[in-house]
């Protein structure tokens, strides 16, 4: 069952995953993982980068959605949103788009 779905993402018990017919196949993150980081020049949450770089994405349907998972899954996963290093993610990400 989905706590919150778009067009192509939903927030489930679980985690988030993709949901077809707005996504090619399913992609899943385990609701644990959502605040995991990389080193782009400085640090930033991974995710948007990540889903950023794969064609299929719709990536405002993914922020959208990743926002939502972040906030119902609260409780499973260690510490708590920067929520500047999220816009410095999701701005990032932007940039790795128009540059496609």
């Amino acid at each position: 069952m989905a706590l919150y779905q778009n067009r192509q993402w939903a927030v489930t018990d679980w985690g988030l995953t993709s949901v077809k017919p707005g996504a090619p196949y399913e992609y899943e993150i385990v609701a644990s993982r959502l605040l995991e980081t990389a080193n782009h020049g400085e640090t930033i949450y991974d995710w948007p980068s990540q889903l950023a770089e794969k064609t299929w994405v719709d990536f405002d349907a993914f922020i959208e959605a990743y926002k939502q998972a972040l906030v119902l899954h609260a409780v499973k996963y260690k510490g708590t949103v920067d929520s500047v290093m999220l816009e410095r993610s999701i701005q990032y990400a932007r940039h790795s788009l128009e540059r496609r």
